[in-house]
């Protein structure tokens, strides 16, 4: 290459270059001027917005950040049922509980669950066995973080207050409707089974406790004979516990007792009229066997292996001879033994004393008086605690009295504070009326006897107050 030519990039290039780059300042800087454009000499970098995919990735994460609060809980998540099991043990210190039910939905489900539990308190300790254990189902209140779904437990309800974790008793069925008509049996089916009637005899429109003992009897000498037991399931109320003062016939026996349980507590349970109705087509014309024994001392030992169909124990007119529970006395006392756990309350009558309890403090302490007023009042004194819950259990209390002590013990109750229970636009009125084929039935003295007991029973500190 020639060193004497020019070379245009070290000369000719670069002046003219200089040139046009300050030709272009020079406009730019007019513009802005014109535009009235703010001069900005600091350099800044461009940063390009991000992908599409990266954009939908984080409006998913901002979704799933969030909680539907209007969803159902999951009232079986693990981590909700601890938090309920600690949030009861935090609220209350005295009480040893013994195990937890398996959280349920409650009412509303957005935000309530239910959990029942076993546990015995401090105050029941000193009246009751150590291992003694009492039932409870109550309803959580449940909040959760609307970002992170965390739960919270807001608040805990009062005793009883979570129905939908109690467990339903085998075979209970619903008050409100009368239990169907067994379906009728074929002559085979009926010869196929064995019987036990009680016929005659001087328990009916005695006392309850009277009759209770006698039906128990009967029951004990079906279950030893392992026979189906033949019973008229209405009774007759005697007068001391009808409003007229007169024994009132045609009462359903499951107004007061659970016959769902008391049927499945024995060999079998078939309705007097029902059972009379089969056995005049199959039975009465010598077909089916029968054994008569109209003797009560006769111990059921010594018909034990019979095998007729049907067992007759006629009882004569003669009280106290002819009552039911002597056939339970003297030899028969070795081999029978009254299934006392076949006695339980009506449904009916347990939503009573269930409304009663929840509407105390669950741990209430309870006083059955049959006494002078003095005496009440006495024995109360020393019994009742400042600020505790209690229920005074008993017939013929002086109510001038009640009603004094209640001005000085504000958390004194008894039956007739919760009468609301069993007027005629309650709930249980309701309901007896339907399942007594549309006829009221009244709230009369056996029920609330039975009611009253119960009520009394379950309370943690007991105390009878005696004449």
């Amino acid at each position: 290459m020639d060193p004497s030519r020019p070379l245009l990039w070290r000369g000719g290039f670069l002046p003219s270059s200089a040139h046009a780059v300050a030709a272009i300042a020079l406009i730019a800087f007019l513009l802005l001027t014109l535009l009235r454009l703010p001069l900005n000499l600091s350099i800044s970098i461009y940063t390009p917005p991000p992908p599409l995919a990266d954009q939908h990735q984080d409006q998913e994460q901002d979704e799933s950040s969030s909680c539907d609060l209007s969803s159902p809980l999951d009232c079986a998540d693990p981590r909700l049922f601890h938090l309920m099991m600690r949030s009861a043990i935090d609220a209350f210190p005295a009480v040893h509980f013994a195990r937890f039910g398996r959280p349920v939905p409650g009412d509303p489900p957005s935000t309530s669950c239910d959990m029942a539990w076993r546990a015995r308190s401090n105050s029941s300790a000193s009246t009751a066995s150590p291992t003694a254990t009492t039932k409870d189902y109550r309803r959580f209140a449940v909040a959760r973080d609307p970002r992170t779904c965390a739960y919270s437990v807001v608040s805990i309800g009062e005793y009883h207050s979570g129905p939908n974790a109690r467990k339903p008793r085998p075979g209970a069925t619903n008050a409100t409707t009368a239990a169907p008509p067994p379906p009728p049996l074929s002559r085979s089916q009926f010869a196929a089974a064995a019987y036990l009637s009680y016929h005659g005899g001087g328990d009916r429109c005695k006392p309850m406790p009277h009759y209770m003992r006698s039906l128990l009897c009967a029951l004990a000498e079906a279950r030893y004979l392992n026979r189906t037991l033949v019973l008229d399931l209405t009774l007759c109320l005697a007068a001391s516990y009808t409003a007229a003062g007169m024994p009132e016939e045609g009462k359903r026996l499951a107004f007061y007792i659970d016959v769902d349980h008391l049927r499945s507590s024995v060999a079998g349970i078939v309705e007097e009229r029902q059972f009379w109705e089969d056995w005049d087509k199959w039975g009465a014309q010598g077909q089916l066997g029968l054994r008569l024994i109209e003797d009560t001392r006769v111990a059921p030992t010594k018909f034990s292996k019979a095998k007729d169909t049907l067992v007759v124990r006629k009882f004569g007119d003669v009280e106290p001879g002819n009552y039911w529970y002597r056939v339970c006395e003297g030899e028969a006392e070795r081999v029978l033994s009254p299934p006392h756990r076949a006695i339980r309350l009506a449904p009916s009558l347990t939503s009573i004393v269930d409304a009663i309890i929840s509407s105390m403090q669950p741990d209430f302490d309870s006083i059955h008086a049959d006494a002078n007023a003095e005496d009440l009042r006495r024995k109360i004194e020393e019994s009742v605690d400042a600020g505790r819950q209690v229920y005074l259990a008993g017939e013929g209390i002086n109510m001038v009295l009640v009603e004094a002590l209640k001005a000085k013990y504000s958390n004194l109750h008894y039956l007739d504070d919760f009468q609301g229970l069993w007027r005629k636009d309650s709930k249980w009125f309701v309901e007896m009326k339907r399942l007594n084929g549309g006829v009221p039935v009244e709230f009369d003295g056996y029920m609330r006897e039975l009611v009253d007991r119960e009520v009394y029973l379950k309370g943690k500190k007991m105390v009878e107050v005696h004449r």
